[in-house]
């Protein structure tokens, strides 16, 4: 029988395979960043189980349907009940999985400590300086203008709402990254959220000063 972290390894190099086709923002290196994050939250929060947190942290993106129409679930299921994980601990991870997106909106299912300590981690990384360099990372993936001046923003006259479908990257802070803070499950979450919120705000303060210039 594998040990845990027996099986962390083999879940490990089964999602640097995986993610290899996705952009440089939701890579391997994503994946680390979320993982410790995730074991950040769950050690400051003392609740969850801390095997199913980083099991659901590393695939957490399996199966993203932005680079690939697959089925993530089935993949999961599959690889951890090879390796002899718990049922009850893969259905977690599988839940996990489905439930993790910002796009699930209400729709998503009542949170488990687990959920809402990995989707916390997960929102951190969209955040502050690493979440303005995955945004134009993904941007540029998607051939996406910086910015569009033509189409307002959130707040603007004649603007009532976000869109997740971001006329630019630009847009796309303001569609869902300058939500995320309120969106924070823990205490933990909230508190590395402040910072990171801030450090956004502040870039596009900037940006849109050196857009403007000399107009």
């Amino acid at each position: 029988m594998k040990t845990e972290q027996e099986i962390i390894n083999e879940v490990s190099d089964f999602v640097r395979e995986a993610v290899q086709q996705y952009d440089s923002g939701h890579g391997w290196s994503h994946i680390e960043r979320v993982v410790r994050l995730a074991l950040y939250i769950h050690e400051c929060e003392g609740r969850g189980d801390r095997f199913t947190v980083e099991l659901a942290a590393l695939m957490h993106d399996v199966g993203d349907h932005k680079f690939a129409v697959h089925d993530g679930p089935a993949e999961i299921r599959a690889l951890l009940g090879r390796l002899g994980v718990d049922g009850t601990v893969t259905e977690e991870v599988v839940n996990i999985n489905e439930n993790i997106s910002f796009s699930k909106g209400s729709d998503a299912a009542p949170k488990s400590d687990e959920l809402q300590i990995v989707q916390d981690a997960d929102r951190l990384d969209a955040m502050g300086a690493v979440g303005i360099a995955r945004a134009f990372s993904y941007g540029g993936f998607k051939r996406r203008e910086l910015y569009d001046p033509r189409a307002g923003l959130p707040g603007q006259p004649g603007v009532s709402s976000s869109s997740r479908n971001s006329a630019s990257t630009i847009h796309h802070f303001y569609d869902k990254l300058l939500l995320l803070r309120n969106l924070m499950n823990s205490a933990t979450g909230r508190r590395l959220a402040d910072e990171r919120h801030d450090f956004m705000v502040s870039f596009l303060d900037q940006f849109m000063r050196e857009w403007d210039q000399g107009a």
